[in-house]
């Protein structure tokens, strides 16, 4: 039995050692142009749950669904979040694959996430993900109006849907924005001699 536990202690601390050497050495992609395994997916899944069910508000939002409501989350949305998520001009965000996992697109897809689950998260950010907190840019009322217009996005009244394209034209101009792909200007190497 002690050869047992011995064979069953080493084999761990020599996985603990390899895996060790493998992110000191760097052999681990960290790249946010490498897909996450298998694994890591599922650890990432298995703390998000976990962290949610502990932290998540128990409440439902407090924000009603009203057109001053629904336009004022459609402006915070296209001001804050459109460039990574997609907004009214763009359902899918150019950004969208460039982080690792690639970005929810909130407008192209309905977010299946409770109010008070989508509203940490929100709050909070998600580690390693490319997600801010923005708890300390934007007030709890604000994040919560902004989950509620996420979640009625494809069912607005006519003037807030106008107050949301009115707000995605200001916005996209704004220097938060990803700028059209234009050609890089050249420039030139001095010359070594």
């Amino acid at each position: 039995m002690r050869k047992f536990l011995g064979g069953v202690v080493t084999t761990l601390a020599l996985g603990v050692c390899v895996g060790y050497a493998v992110l000191k050495l760097g052999l681990f992609p960290m790249g946010a142009d490498n897909p996450p395994g298998a694994l890591e997916r599922r650890v990432a899944h298995l703390a998000t749950d976990a962290a949610l069910s502990k932290g998540a508000p128990k409440q439902d939002n407090p924000i009603p669904i009203t057109v001053a409501n629904l336009s004022e989350g459609a402006r915070i949305y296209e001001q804050h979040c459109a460039v990574c998520h997609g907004g009214a001009l763009h359902k899918v965000s150019p950004l969208q694959k460039q982080f690792s996992p690639p970005v929810p697109q909130m407008v192209n897809r309905k977010p299946h996430d409770p109010d008070n689950e989508f509203f940490w998260i929100t709050k909070h950010g998600y580690r390693m993900t490319g997600m801010p907190s923005w708890g300390k840019i934007l007030t709890d009322d604000q994040i919560w109006t902004v989950v509620r217009f996420i979640l009625n996005y494809n069912k607005l009244p006519p003037e807030a849907e106008a107050a949301w394209q009115q707000a995605a034209r200001q916005y996209s101009g704004d220097s938060t924005m990803v700028p059209p792909a234009a050609k890089a200007p050249t420039v030139k190497s001095p010359v070594r001699r």
